[in-house]
């Protein structure tokens, strides 16, 4: 361990053996003791593993949090701090731990290894500013001496929290005159008294004083004049907080407009912290000239950068090259800005993002990583999808068919979906089956698939004891055949003993030392070197064992789909199938994949103990173009069209359309790949805006889609990820189902149709958000009970949607349809979906919104 400074005068702490993230010590720091002692008695007590510090903005969370740490950072073998606004900075973070530890290089691995206490068991975590405390829990390892604190806004945690107050009296004038040691303790108790105690007003407020030379009658002068000034140009309720900060705000742009420039823009990151690196990347173009110099020009923006931060509106950490500005601060920063600056400024933050997210993705045809096209925000509602059936059904499987055509975005999507599966504790088994296509029987390619990442998901202590467990298994699944071999090994290895025994002639001690080493040399060698190959060809362990295994079995899918549940069973977590490239596979592989899938989901779970209570369900993802596994079945069956629809339907209970992209959305992306940094058609502040109504709409799927009718098609496509994630609550999918009840006399009397017709409606609900389109919640719910029933005639019409004529019109029906459609066009039932009320007529335009062609 080495010394070093903690940004106190004359103070030394300890650094642990890993350290990483945390902002300088407060050399400014006081009181908090009674807060600091409670939570180290709490801490120590070994009954609580973690804090959830909570507090109005302002009240010094984060400082309190701070300074227990640098004073018991000599507890910790590692300490690691982290911004928890958001699951990209926890991923990121939790990344980056994973390596620096050498255990992967995902975030889950970082996890794991904190849990078990490997390579450290005192740990403390510190999680900064959480939004959200289910996004939390994936991150909150295991383990008896680790520790974790939270610091958030959200009044309402999981566990019993740690409320923050503001300062007391005392607290207050402490750090006036540590700030401004020539005032008074009575002056400082009057300034404290105008600001209500809060601490970061009386840190502002000293600061103000200690730079300008300000008396505080002169300070408390301005800060009511400013309080006056708000509350009768706004009648704003937090007027005397905005005025805390009106003040030092309104001298810096009177006495230096570039650092007041870059601290509004500054104002419109969403990230806790910037970096001063990024900055470089801030496009320039048609940008005020001071606001240009502080970007372009190092010395001017360190200056500016001085100046804002001697009145505290901003925190620099100089070690980890950040800058820090508090929510607070933010908003009065922004409140000041007019209109035209807000949004330029506003685009500009929104366009350094975007050329970060360029820079890594121009020029490569490769499945995407960077998030340009609302991939992440589909993943994020499959994963929700997942954890639900887990939870409501956590011994039934799921398989979930993502549709597109080549170059749709499958891949990315299922890149995005396995890093959030990763996250949540999945076990997630990723299967090319172009690559795999060739190692037939497919069971075979799938079965040792999820075997290597059961035996890879352990330590290195506990594999070889697996590996041996599962060796029994397949020795006991594969019946006599084995144990005829491993006896007829053992009697020949005895036999090559006795003759190698005899062959040694010869006296002396070396002669003797052979007749005893060679035969047992001998045996074993031929032993290891027969097992293995009886088990390559007996127990499945090549692709011509599993062919003879096929055909000497009675009931081979019967023993595999036994061992496939023993090795979910032994599965620490539950498995998630990824497979992709399906639809480069020649029909026969298609099916027999298919098959063999379905075989191993319907038989698997809990085969041998139905009672059992630990799950072991498998879920699949398989990503491929629909028409051609469709055209699989049909020409593997020699049968019509229909028929593969038929299998399809039984196979998978969720389908997933890959969004389209709108012209809107084409747009978008096109000029984020050939001018990075281009402002948007959308004005930042009409964006900000249509995210409020979104929220204010709450649970009401209705209002939701209203409110997005109203919107522009730009706008739309700006806030289409915050709708999404409106419309996949659990409150507005109660409300759904109860909606879509009215529409159950149109389904065939099963439950499963039932539960098709929920399932698929809520994902193409989220779907067509994604790509912009408002669709009406009837008109969806008819077009999703017409695409469940006669899929066929859904794909006819979402090709050319002008084809409702012949079903509206029977007259037409031989004039729009193909002739192997046109006895179902002319269904009864089918023209009472399209016409019924609500929600019908299914015209061509209300089927090219729910088909998202629009």
């Amino acid at each position: 361990m080495t010394a070093k400074d903690d940004g106190t005068a004359g103070s030394q702490f300890n650094l642990p053996r890993f350290w990483n993230g945390a902002p300088a010590r407060n050399r400014f720091f006081v009181g908090r003791e009674a807060e600091l002692d409670r939570m180290e008695a709490l801490l120590s007590l070994g009954t609580r593993r973690g804090l959830y510090v909570t507090g109005m903005g302002g009240i010094g969370k984060t400082q309190l949090v701070l300074e227990y740490v640098y004073r018991h950072s000599h507890d910790h073998e590692l300490v690691w701090w982290i911004s928890a606004s958001d699951t990209v900075s926890l991923r990121a973070a939790f990344a980056e731990l994973a390596r620096t530890l050498a255990v992967g290089s995902d975030a889950e691995s970082a996890v794991n290894a904190l849990s078990t206490g490997t390579p450290v068991h005192r740990w403390l975590l510190v999680f900064d500013g959480a939004s959200s405390f289910a996004d939390l829990s994936p991150y909150i390892p295991g383990g008896s001496r680790g520790r974790f604190l939270v610091t958030s806004r959200n009044p309402d945690p999981p566990a019993t929290d740690f409320p923050v107050d503001v300062f007391t009296r005392q607290e207050s004038v402490r750090l006036i005159t540590k700030r401004h040691p020539a005032l008074t303790d009575d002056e400082a108790d009057r300034v404290a008294a105008a600001v209500g105690d809060l601490p970061l007003a009386v840190e502002q407020a000293a600061a103000w004083m200690a730079v300008t030379g300000d008396t505080p009658d002169m300070y408390l002068r301005m800060f009511e004049n400013a309080v006056q000034g708000l509350l009768s140009a706004e009648g704003s309720p937090d007027a005397d907080l905005s005025a805390i900060w009106s003040i030092p705000l309104q001298t810096l742009a009177d006495r230096h407009p570039g650092a007041a420039a870059l601290l509004g823009l500054l104002s419109f990151f969403e990230a806790t912290r910037v970096s001063r690196a990024d900055l470089k990347l801030v496009p320039t173009i048609e940008v005020p000239p001071a606001l240009e110099r502080v970007l372009t020009d190092p010395i001017a923006q360190g200056r500016a950068l001085r100046e804002i931060n001697r009145y505290s509106m901003l925190k620099i950490d100089h070690r980890n090259g950040t800058l820090q500005m508090h929510r607070l601060v933010r908003e009065a920063v922004q409140r000041r800005l007019d209109e035209d600056t807000a949004d330029q400024f506003g685009r500009m933050a929104d366009a350094l993002e975007d050329r970060v997210a360029v820079e890594v993705e121009w020029s490569t045809d490769t499945p995407a990583q960077v998030d340009l096209l609302k991939r992440d925000a589909l993943a994020a509602v499959l994963v929700r999808r997942l954890d639900e059936t887990r939870a409501r059904e956590p011994r039934s499987s799921l398989l979930i068919h993502l549709d597109g055509a080549w170059g749709s975005g499958k891949s990315t999507l299922l890149n995005f979906l396995g890093r959030r599966l990763t996250e949540g504790g999945y076990l997630v088994v990723r299967h090319d089956a172009w690559q795999q296509s060739r190692l037939s029987p497919p069971w075979w390619s799938l079965l040792t698939t999820l075997r290597r990442h059961v035996v890879t998901d352990r330590k290195w202590a506990r594999r070889v004891d697996f590996r041996l467990a599962e060796t029994v298994e397949r020795a006991r699944r594969s019946g006599s055949p084995y144990l005829l071999a491993l006896i007829m090994l053992v009697v020949t290895a005895g036999g090559l003993a006795v003759t190698v025994r005899a062959g040694i002639g010869g006296a002396g001690q070396l002669s003797e030392v052979l007749k005893v080493t060679a035969p047992v040399i001998t045996a074993i060698g031929f032993l290891w070197a027969g097992t293995r190959f009886a088990a390559r060809m007996l127990l499945w362990g090549s692709v011509r064992g599993a062919r003879l295994f096929e055909q000497s079995d009675t009931n081979p899918m019967g023993r595999v789909a036994e061992h496939f549940d023993w090795l979910l069973r032994r599965s620490r977590k539950p498995v998630v199938f990824l497979i992709d490239d399906l639809d480069r596979c020649k029909d026969a592989q298609v099916v027999e994949l298919l098959e063999a899938i379905q075989t191993l989901v319907r038989d698997a779970p809990r085969m041998h103990d139905p009672t059992g209570t630990q799950p072991s369900a498998a879920y699949f993802v398989i990503a491929a173009d629909g028409t051609w596994l469709r055209r699989a079945y049909d020409a593997e069956y020699g049968a019509t069209d229909p028929l593969g629809y038929q299998f399809l339907d039984k196979l998978f209970q969720l389908t997933v359309p890959m969004p389209a992209l709108s012209a809107t959305a084409q747009q978008r992306f096109l000029g984020r790949l050939l001018t990075p940094g281009k402002p948007e058609a959308v004005r930042w502040r009409d964006v900000e805006e249509a995210k409020d109504r979104i929220s204010d709409a709450g649970s009401d799927e209705q209002a939701v889609v209203g409110t997005l009718a109203t919107m522009s098609p730009e706008l739309r496509d700006a806030v289409a990820v915050d709708a999404t994630q409106a419309l996949s609550g659990k409150a507005v999918r109660t409300q759904r189902e109860h909606i879509l009840r009215k529409f159950a006399p149109l389904l065939p009397p099963n439950p499963r149709s039932i539960k098709l017709f929920l399932n698929n409606y809520t994902i193409l609900r989220a779907v067509r958000t994604l790509e912009g389109v408002a669709v009406d919640i009837d008109s969806l719910a008819l077009w999703t009970i017409l695409r469940h029933r006669w899929p066929a005639i859904a794909d006819a019409l979402q090709r050319d949607p002008t084809r409702v004529r012949g079903i509206i019109e029977p007259l037409w029906c031989s004039e729009t349809f193909p002739a192997e459609l046109q006895e179902m066009a002319r269904s009864t039932d089918l023209r009472e979906v399209v016409m019924h009320r609500p929600g019908g007529p299914l015209t061509a335009d209300v089927i090219r919104q729910c088909c998202g062609s629009l």
